[in-house]
């Protein structure tokens, strides 16, 4: 599991949690992918924020989350 301190909606604090599975080249996955990801507001799961977050900002959060493995 990754995890990272970051904002959202224009400036709330959160921590994006991430679990990443294993690269499987036998069937073309060279590198870990996300398998789950999820946001944290101080230290419980935020599912009320998760529905209000925008398909743009997942992906920002999934870019952050891939730049944290390398």
């Amino acid at each position: 599991m990754t995890s990272f301190d970051t904002t959202v909606r224009g400036g709330m604090p959160v921590t994006v949690c991430c679990e990443f599975g294993q690269p499987d080249p036998g069937v073309g996955i060279f590198s870990p992918e996300i398998e789950d990801i999820w946001i944290e507001v101080r230290g419980h799961r935020a599912v009320w924020l998760e529905a209000r977050i925008t398909d743009k900002e997942w992906e920002r959060l999934r870019d952050e989350a891939y730049a944290c493995t390398i």
